[in-house]
């Protein structure tokens, strides 16, 4: 069976089940609602950790808030420029609330790799609610994987290595994250709302 092709201006295709472009274009585009949590795993390995006291007072403070309040809500708005880039890209939101205040800002691009797996994300983050005060723009990789399904992300998040496993349900209206570090575990689960028009 051949794959699913689209063909360029150029005359180059352009493979649609490309498990990269399923998991952005086909299952991600369209506003996602849910929680996200953050837990400091180990406190000695936090305290050891060389990532500075600016990032272990945003942790520290992260933490006590999940403890104290519960998990946040995220809103996530994905949209597809499949014909932007070498392989397409896609565009994303990510906003993180408590009783209204924003705690966290994403923006991201995941710029989409021609081999049909591989990711570069661009992205400029905030954390807290002032903005300007705690922010940065950051760049990393992400692989997906098991047909468009699943993707994991290798990024660099308060001074620390993370690794994000990001899984799809089998309705492909849900999605579970986990991401672990040396010293904490966040995740994320996110039902889609709506899809693009």
């Amino acid at each position: 069976m051949l794959p699913n092709v689209t063909m360029e201006s150029e005359g180059t295709p352009r493979r649609t089940d490309a498990p990269n472009r399923v998991y952005y274009f086909t299952i991600g585009t369209g506003t996602w609602h849910g929680t996200a949590t953050f837990r400091v795993t180990s406190w000695r390995r936090f305290l050891r950790s060389p990532i500075g006291v600016t990032n272990k007072l945003l942790v520290t403070t992260m933490h006590l808030i999940e403890r104290l309040t519960g998990p946040l809500r995220q809103e996530s708005t994905i949209v597809a420029k499949p014909d932007v880039e070498e392989f397409g890209r896609a565009d994303n939101v990510v906003r993180m609330t408590k009783f209204g205040v924003t705690l966290y800002l994403l923006e991201e691009q995941y710029v989409l790799n021609g081999n049909g797996t591989g990711v570069t994300v661009r992205g400029h983050e905030r954390l807290g609610p002032v903005p300007g005060l705690f922010t940065r723009t950051l760049t990393y990789s992400a692989e997906v994987h098991d047909d468009g399904m699943a993707a994991t992300y290798r990024m660099p998040l308060l001074g620390s290595d993370w690794i994000g496993e990001y899984r799809v349900s089998a309705d492909r209206g849900s999605l579970f994250a986990e991401l672990l570090c040396d010293w904490g575990r966040a995740t994320e689960e996110t039902r889609r709302i709506s899809a693009p028009a």
